[in-house]
């Protein structure tokens, strides 16, 4: 079992934070010290990458990238993504014939009833959404986006012409 990451483990953490992203990729890297074996950079520099306190410190491109094919997942690509108010989703590399459509119909189902579910928490306790909610509903509202998009991917798929 990875050891879980030092800057990962006592820092705030924000939803929709840069650092927060570059934490979460570190951590699903392994950690810095694993981390730094799947790229030119050290341990010590990949803390002060995620760390908050950091604030004119951040990852190269070319060690995001090689740190999101080790970890396998995006974390860092995706928040920039969001934050140009876009949903990345990764596609099949050849779209299956033998798609589980009721699998993904009811993936999305759950998925907005996770979004209803939250925002029905924060309209009891506050009445609102504010800045400090707002964050939870969003993961909930992003989460939905990916799997309707998959879905749209999967769809798009079996158009005749390809378009």
């Amino acid at each position: 079992m990875p050891k879980q990451s030092r800057i990962h483990s006592f820092l705030p953490r924000t939803y929709g934070d840069l650092k927060a992203a570059v934490a979460a990729l570190i951590h699903g890297a392994g950690g810095e010290t694993q981390a730094a074996g799947h790229c030119r950079v050290g341990k010590s520099m990949l803390s002060d990458y995620a760390n908050p306190n950091r604030d004119s410190v951040h990852m190269p491109v070319d060690v995001v990238l090689q740190l999101e094919r080790a970890a396998g997942h995006r974390a860092v690509t995706e928040h920039l993504a969001a934050a140009h108010d876009c949903v990345l989703v990764q596609l099949p590399s050849r779209p299956s014939s033998d798609i589980a459509w009721y699998r993904r119909l009811a993936q999305m189902g759950k998925e907005a009833g996770d979004v209803f579910e939250k925002a029905e928490n924060v309209l009891a306790e506050s009445g609102d959404i504010d800045s400090e909610t707002a964050p939870h509903l969003l993961q909930e509202v992003d989460e939905l986006l990916a799997v309707v998009a998959e879905l749209r991917a999967a769809v798009r798929g079996r158009l005749t012409d390809g378009a």
